[in-house]
């Protein structure tokens, strides 16, 4: 019983870090409470088929608890690179909001709606989009895989980790820069345009023109933006597993 126990807390452990990367529909980050009752859960399921190192059945308190920190280090590791893979949309959200004007102070968590409408609106539907594409099934089939890569206990830190950490975290700006684009493009070529009117037109105010039409602008490329965002996501998210994988296998302990 006491090693089923000690098994049971391991893998919560572990899964900590990964559901508490999960989003919700809405866009959002699950309650505090639900993040620690669906990681207990996931032990559950997995505690009969995870066998426990020999090293940690007889082991005294201190290797436990550095057991206990290596999972809880390896979760986290894996949680970032799936909370990476979502933050895209966040970033990519609040560079449209201020390309076609609808600017609003920028939040260092998910967007709020009250606050940032349109990143808020676009995140949400990548949370859908997450779902509907069964990623989540392939994130928590890859979590179920990494004990076989890297056993209870027995994960490290190295660089080859430390390197992946750092390329998943960098395709946050370069892929939130590539859904924005066209964005840029359309304020870039509207700026353009009126600023070469206004040296034509000199009682014309290309200021307050310049605004609306970036405006309707974005909002007609919005109309198509769905496809542009699944292009830039797909890939990164059809990677994601191997990516979590590649984290647990190349950190593993010996």
């Amino acid at each position: 019983m006491l090693l089923w126990l000690i098994a049971w807390v391991l893998i919560g452990l572990r899964s900590l870090g990964v559901i508490a990367a999960l989003p919700t529909p809405g866009g959002g980050t699950l309650p505090v409470r639900i993040r620690v009752a669906l990681s207990m859960m996931l032990a559950v399921l997995l505690v009969g088929v995870v066998p426990l190192p020999v090293g940690l059945r007889d082991a005294d308190w201190i290797r436990l608890a550095m057991a206990a920190v290596s999972e809880v280090l390896l979760g986290f590791a894996m949680g970032l690179v799936v909370r990476a893979a979502l933050s895209i949309t966040a970033l990519g959200g609040r560079l449209i909001a201020n390309e076609i004007g609808l600017n609003s102070p920028p939040g260092f968590d998910v967007p709020v709606p009250a606050q940032e409408p349109l990143p808020a609106l676009i995140t949400a539907f990548a949370g859908v989009l997450f779902f509907g594409m069964g990623v989540h099934q392939d994130m928590l089939a890859a979590f179920a895989r990494s004990f076989e890569f890297s056993p209870l206990g027995t994960y490290t830190v190295t660089a080859v980790a430390l390197e992946r950490l750092i390329k998943v975290t960098a395709d946050i700006l370069a892929v939130g820069l590539r859904i924005a684009a066209p964005f840029i493009a359309l304020s870039f070529i509207i700026n353009l345009a009126f600023s070469i009117l206004g040296k034509a037109v000199p009682r014309m105010n290309v200021f307050i023109t310049s605004i609306s039409v970036r405006l309707w602008g974005g909002l007609l490329l919005l109309s198509g933006f769905g496809a542009l965002l699944l292009r830039n996501l797909d890939p990164l998210w059809q990677a994601l597993p191997w990516d979590m994988l590649e984290v647990s296998l190349r950190s593993a302990g010996p």
